[in-house]
């Protein structure tokens, strides 16, 4: 499969493109490395620097792709707390840009890599798929909503997409 990675040079993203690559996927990583590392990048894997709003339309748009992993996220709570708007941005913004552009491209599959801050104080452990929803930081709150999204992108555009908490 030829997939889109989105913050393939984080932690997260880096690991999952370096195992894609040995099962035989084609991957292309997009990064503005605010967070990500270069030395992070799994080799054979085609590397774009740059914010996933401004550089996915053109990847997606003049190739087409089987799927996306997107990883790329302003992920500090503490941060997210101090400074809500960069979250709002770089979570919110930069993932409705993307989820645009897999719709105009036609890219068929979208995994995204939510989290459990979106359940906030769990009533219960383990937190099953189907507890409530009540994030306590602009972190989790950005990823509900862009959990939200996809939701929609998906029922209204055919999108088979999943979230990853």
């Amino acid at each position: 499969m030829k997939l889109l990675v989105t913050g393939g040079a984080g932690y997260v993203g880096s690991v999952c493109a370096r195992v894609l690559i040995e099962h035989g996927h084609d991957v292309t990583i997009i990064d503005n490395l605010s967070t990500g590392n270069v030395d992070a990048l799994p080799d054979h894997a085609a590397f774009i620097q740059g914010d996933v709003s401004e550089v996915a339309p053109r990847v997606l748009g003049s190739d087409s792709f089987d799927g996306v992993l997107h990883f790329a996220a302003q992920s500090l709570v503490g941060e997210s707390v101090e400074s809500p708007e960069k979250s709002w941005s770089g979570n919110v913004v930069e993932s409705l840009a993307l989820l645009e552009a897999v719709r105009k491209s036609g890219t068929p599959r979208l995994v995204f890599s939510s989290t459990a801050a979106t359940y906030g104080e769990p009533e219960s452990v383990p937190i099953l798929e189907s507890s409530p929803t009540r994030p306590t930081n602009p972190y989790g709150a950005t990823k509900l909503a862009i959990d939200h999204a996809i939701t929609s992108y998906a029922a209204a555009h055919g999108l088979a997409a999943m979230s990853l908490r």
